[in-house]
């Protein structure tokens, strides 16, 4: 479709729960659409951080659609009073030095320190740490050797 002809709101909000409807991976109704002067506001909340990716890759290419906000929360599923360990204990399993990456809980949000070999392994990290339950939101300040 050539860029100067422009699709209405209600046009693409409709392709976007369309597109939404497809997805097998997101729970229906879990996710709220709103959409003005082409921009789309994403809002609800989803089990996984996963999930939350998946939509914005979804709907950011979709035809009118000029710009996205992501307000889609992850939401916390058990007692996160541990999730620091977990992710401990699965970076350690998987390869890293327990000594040379830290990680720290404040609730749902993860906090990673320390060093990696490369920007592979700091990436490695902070999908480690996503993949725990009950993660709502991971920063990571890894730096690289």
């Amino acid at each position: 479709m050539p860029f100067h002809i422009k699709k209405a709101d209600d046009e693409i909000a409709s392709a976007v729960l369309g597109r939404l409807s497809w997805l097998s991976s997101i729970p229906k109704d879990t996710v709220k659409v709103k959409v003005e002067k082409g921009w789309v506001t994403l809002s609800g909340q989803v089990e996984w951080h996963y999930q939350k990716d998946i939509v914005l890759r979804e709907v950011r290419g979709l035809s009118g659609v000029v710009g996205v906000s992501n307000d889609i929360t992850v939401k916390p599923q058990i007692d996160t009073t541990s999730v620091a360990e977990d992710i401990t204990r699965a970076l350690h399993r998987a390869w890293y030095d327990p000594k040379t990456v830290t990680v720290s809980a404040n609730g749902g949000k993860i906090t990673l320190g320390g060093t990696a070999g490369s920007w592979h392994d700091r990436e490695e990290a902070e999908l480690t740490a996503w993949s725990a339950p009950g993660v709502t939101a991971v920063e990571n300040n890894v730096s690289v050797n």
